[in-house]
């Protein structure tokens, strides 16, 4: 469980430091807006998803149309109505893409996040607990214990060693586990790919389904995230009971996570009866 908080540990350390300057970092402002981000899209999520997902487009294409105009000389009053026009009917028209893709990093980050806990995790602590300064010596490799070099590191290196970014030490880890564990690097390969591919499948043949699912599990995600945040910070009695009672915890979130689904399941059912209704009507 360690290795798994040290990636974590990583992650947040480098969301934090390259967020923008209007998004808030502290971790109660972060809990708050994961909790109500994740109940909205625990319920509403799939039954909004394509609205979203073109205002998202609107918005983006209003934005680009505005740059297009300053760094043109066009008017921004015929560029940014354009834009947004165009880049809506683009994200309303791709909407099943969208949804491929997303239910392929949601497979692909349960499927990994799996293998990844079992197969690579072990590997973390041996790669924390070594040093970039120690290089063993050639000639004396064959004498049992006998030392290695020890390299005194310059200022500079030990501190972009101290302040790696994530990526860094991700390509450091990738390449320290390819070379002590060949195999596991080359089936989390095989892996990713096939749920990829997989997941990307899954959601263009069966967009309710898949949009279902992956709202679901974001939601509940989200909502767990903030739930623990906020237990940390205001009631640390509670958030370590918690951690001392793991099937409690997971009767919890999949608890959340069944009430969530058939909530959108039922919303889903009501929106596309309500459709057909309507079409009914318009043909008669």
């Amino acid at each position: 469980m360690n290795e798994v908080a040290s990636v974590l540990e990583q992650l947040r350390v480098f969301l934090i430091q390259h967020a923008p300057d209007a998004v808030p970092t502290g971790a109660v402002s972060v809990a708050v807006v994961c909790l109500v981000g994740g109940i909205v899209l625990s319920v509403l999520g799939a039954k909004f998803a394509r609205f979203g997902l073109t205002a998202g487009f609107v918005l983006l294409g209003g934005l680009l149309g505005a740059s297009f105009a300053d760094g043109l000389g066009f008017s921004r009053t015929a560029c940014v109505p354009a834009g947004a026009l165009l880049f809506g009917v683009i994200g309303f028209q791709t909407f099943r893409l969208w949804v491929g893709v997303a239910s392929a990093a949601v497979l692909s980050a349960i499927v990994l996040s799996t293998f990844g806990y079992q197969r690579v995790a072990p590997h973390v602590a041996e790669f924390q607990q070594l040093s970039p300064w120690v290089i063993p010596d050639s000639s004396a490799q064959s004498i049992p214990g006998a030392a290695a070099e020890y390299v005194i590191p310059t200022r500079d290196e030990q501190v972009a060693y101290v302040e790696r970014s994530p990526s860094q030490w991700g390509s450091d880890f990738w390449a320290f586990l390819s070379e002590h564990d060949a195999s596991t690097a080359r089936n989390g390969k095989a892996l990713a790919a096939l749920t990829v591919l997989g997941g990307l499948c899954v959601g263009l043949l069966a967009v309710r389904f898949a949009l279902i699912l992956s709202t679901s599990l974001i939601g509940t995600v989200l909502v767990t995230t903030g739930v623990a945040t906020l237990l940390t910070h205001s009631v640390p009695q509670s958030y370590q009971a918690f951690q001392n009672s793991p099937m409690l915890v997971g009767v919890g979130v999949g608890a959340f996570l069944m009430t969530s689904l058939v909530l959108q399941a039922m919303l889903m059912r009501k929106a596309a009866a309500g459709a057909g209704a309507t079409t009914g009507k318009t043909k008669s």
